[in-house]
């Protein structure tokens, strides 16, 4: 498991928010970046934590993640899974209430 340190979570938080809107490139500070990080821990999970979330091994989640086609998003060699994405699955997956 690869493990983030604050630039790369920087980095990859820009290159999320400059995605969904390039035109808030030329408007990002460091006060934005900083709470964007607090806001993305919440919602950005790694494997680990993906796993957690779900209440199953990482090497359930590596298989369930390939096999169902758990949408992931990988910036600059970090994959991250959106909470969202994973409550989605798991609702298609007939366990809805269970989380």
């Amino acid at each position: 498991m690869q493990l983030l340190d604050e630039d790369n979570l920087t980095k990859f938080i820009k290159s999320v928010v400059i995605g969904m809107k390039p035109e808030l490139k030329s408007n990002l500070d460091q006060k934005d970046i900083k709470k964007m990080i607090e806001l993305s821990s919440r919602e950005w999970l790694n494997v680990g934590q993906s796993a957690d979330y779900l209440g199953v091994s990482t090497t359930t989640f590596r298989v369930w993640r390939k096999k169902h086609k758990i949408p992931s998003y990988t910036i600059e060699g970090v994959t991250r899974w959106k909470k969202s994405d994973l409550d989605a699955f798991w609702k298609r997956r007939g366990v809805e209430g269970y989380l």
